[in-house]
């Protein structure tokens, strides 16, 4: 399975800011740039479903991915 998307946890995040606030505007930066980017080539902004990989029903959740061709 391919890595596809980078998920950070919004609790992460914040402890980030609080002991690197500069880097953390970068970041911010970097997020209104990706945005941008994607408003310019006609894209619209995601909203996504996270599921840990060490769930006691991840693997119902691949199989429901794998049955709609999301999976691999």
């Amino acid at each position: 399975m391919e890595l596809k998307f980078t998920v950070i946890k919004n609790d992460d995040l914040d402890s980030a800011y609080l002991m690197y606030p500069s880097l953390c505007r970068s970041f911010e930066l970097l997020q209104d740039k990706i945005k941008h980017y994607r408003e310019y080539e006609g894209k619209k902004e995601n909203t996504y479903l996270v599921i840990n990989a060490d769930e006691p029903y991840v693997d119902e959740v691949i199989d429901i991915l794998k049955r709609h061709g999301h999976w691999g």
